[in-house]
């Protein structure tokens, strides 16, 4: 009896390895355990390829000027002139969005559309899709969750858009951040409005569809043998783990929220700090040579470039990707870790440039 007990449990113990080695070390081994497919997965390797060319160019161009250029009437590009903030800002809004809303924009301006669809508009708009999209992510069906991130990603890109209509409507044609006007803050609101309605999207799904939580006690060495599918359902439990309770999920949903709130506050502090070493015009000739030279630095591009992968826009991609994929709560229990560890080193690197470059050029923090 002790031998046909034993044999049990060796076979469910195959059974639960065989399972977990499949789907955590080999999830592309087929097509069938895919849920993104290959068209999405080959056209994800299409841009990412498309975003290190781009990268490559950006820093091609830069060598050869500095960032205040004055801005280009011919049209637009994403090589020049460059910014601060460009440099700083995730691959999909500099390279997709940007390029898309500029050129919505050259279309329209002549109509004089923009004197009624003003940025603040487009910003409530874009807010009213972010709860839309909140609302398809909650949601039981993979494909209603996928709507809803084509649906915020649109809300991402018209977050470019009104960007781009008030630089062509108010006279204030470089591509940085306007403090003191209204319609600032307007955006700014309506963007964490939006980023919590998709966190509570997010939310509302695990809560209608806990996951499991994996147990640490694979293996129990000491635990008695049950009989039958007792025994089996309750080794299923061990191993697998029970579900994932509220508070837990929510806990960790609220983790990636103050991920998000750090990542935009630090990369906002950053981009200004940059922007008055690099974007200001110096009083000295021998201060704009030395500036000329920082900026030319590698060390200081990588500096501004590493915010690209952790901008609160780049964490908001990932989100969405981890929807789209259906790995929603695996991504959750990972970005815990990355997140924080990332911001930190960001902001350790950032700052460590930012005050070299203020003893190298004599200037005093403000």
């Amino acid at each position: 009896m002790e031998d046909i007990q034993q044999f049990e449990h060796c076979r469910l113990s195959s059974i639960y390895f065989k399972r977990k080695f499949v789907l955590t070390w080999c999830p592309c081994w087929s097509w069938k355990y895919c849920r993104v497919g290959p068209i999405f997965c080959v056209l994800g390797c299409i841009l990412l390829i498309y975003f290190l060319i781009m990268d490559i160019l950006v820093y091609n161009s830069l060598q050869s000027i500095t960032l205040m250029e004055p801005p280009n009437t011919s049209g637009y590009s994403p090589l020049r002139p460059l910014s601060v903030k460009l440099l700083m800002m995730d691959h999909m809004s500099h390279y997709i969005d940007n390029p898309i809303a500029e050129f919505v924009v050259s279309v329209f301006e002549p109509t004089g559309v923009y004197h009624v669809i003003t940025p603040n508009v487009i910003s409530i708009t874009g807010l009213v899709l972010g709860f839309v999209s909140g609302k398809l992510v909650s949601m039981d069906s993979l494909n209603y969750r996928r709507i809803g991130v084509i649906i915020f990603q649109y809300r991402m890109w018209l977050d470019v858009l009104d960007g781009v209509v008030f630089r062509h409507t108010s006279g204030n044609p470089v591509y940085k951040s306007h403090r003191t006007s209204l319609g600032f803050f307007i955006d700014i609101d309506c963007d964490i409005l939006s980023g919590v309605a998709l966190a509570f999207g997010c939310l509302f799904y695990l809560w209608k569809n806990p996951p499991n939580v994996a147990s640490r006690d694979l293996l129990p060495q000491t635990k008695p043998f049950l009989r039958g599918r007792e025994y089996e359902e309750d080794f299923q439990v061990k191993s697998f783990g029970a579900k994932a309770t509220k508070n837990y999920i929510f806990l960790k949903a609220l983790t990636f929220g103050v991920i998000i709130l750090t990542a935009s506050a630090t990369w906002d502090n950053v981009v200004q700090a940059f922007v008055d070493l690099l974007q200001t015009p110096s009083a000295t000739s021998v201060q704009t040579e030395k500036q000329t030279e920082a900026l030319h630095s590698i060390v200081t591009f990588f500096s501004m470039y590493l915010w690209r992968f952790g901008s609160s826009q780049a964490l908001l991609t990932m989100i969405q990707i981890a929807v789209f994929a259906d790995k929603i709560w695996e991504f959750l229990m990972f970005i815990p870790y990355a997140g924080f560890i990332g911001i930190a080193m960001l902001n350790c690197i950032s700052y460590i440039q930012i005050y070299h470059l203020r003893y190298d050029l004599e200037i005093s923090p403000s």
